[in-house]
């Protein structure tokens, strides 16, 4: 998070780095839901800090929608629901009752949504990569991926993130190439009319319509 960062808005988005503020400022756009600001936190590691600094923003006083989106990565999305709601608790915020669920008669309105489906593991490249598993290319992706992973040692396969490689071979597809997920949104690259985004987008219209 910016130590410059102001809060401008009624409404924002707590989300976990500059990736994600970029494809969310792009799927708003696509639902036309207009005066949310979107702001990075940071990661995992850096939520709770980050969110306390961003609580005690003047400003912070004024916002009427509150929504946080972060990753399950390799916990189920419980685990990373139940943190954030222990950080709403101790920043006396109001907590929803489950994932993808907005309270209900709070000052503020209050949204956690876990991706990629407010169930199981995973990040957001695996929901934006769905958009992508029945086309031609997809194939293509995966030929790409266990290619280069035959030559790669033991050590280096156990780091690699086979999600982001996945969502970086696709991107170098497309033209322009762009090399990163959220600039990949913003220039129209995932289908935000797949099925695969109708849970998000029902959070977001929840929360801030």
């Amino acid at each position: 998070m910016s130590d410059q960062l102001q809060i401008n808005s009624t409404s924002v988005l707590a989300v976990e780095g500059k990736d994600e503020t970029n494809f969310f400022a792009a799927l708003l756009e696509n639902q036309n839901i207009i005066g949310v600001q979107v702001v990075d936190i940071g990661g995992k590691d850096k939520f709770s800090a980050s969110f306390r600094a961003l609580a005690n923003i003047e400003e912070f006083k004024n916002i009427t929608r509150l929504g946080v989106v972060r990753d399950a990565e390799s916990n189920l999305a419980l685990s990373a629901f139940q943190s954030i709601c222990g950080v709403l608790k101790q920043t006396q915020l109001p907590v929803p009752r489950q994932p993808g669920q907005v309270t209900a008669g709070t000052m503020p309105l209050v949204g956690i949504y876990i991706m990629p489906d407010n169930r199981g593991t995973g990040m957001l490249e695996d929901l934006c990569l769905q958009t992508v598993q029945e086309q031609p290319v997809n194939s293509c992706i995966e030929d790409y991926l266990e290619c280069f992973l035959k030559y790669h040692s033991e050590k280096e396969k156990k780091r690699i993130n086979r999600s982001k490689s996945r969502v970086m071979a696709y991107l170098a597809t497309r033209s322009p190439i762009v090399n990163s997920l959220g600039l990949g949104a913003k220039e129209g690259y995932w289908d935000f009319t797949h099925p695969c985004f109708d849970d998000l987008k029902k959070f977001l219209e929840s929360l801030y319509r």
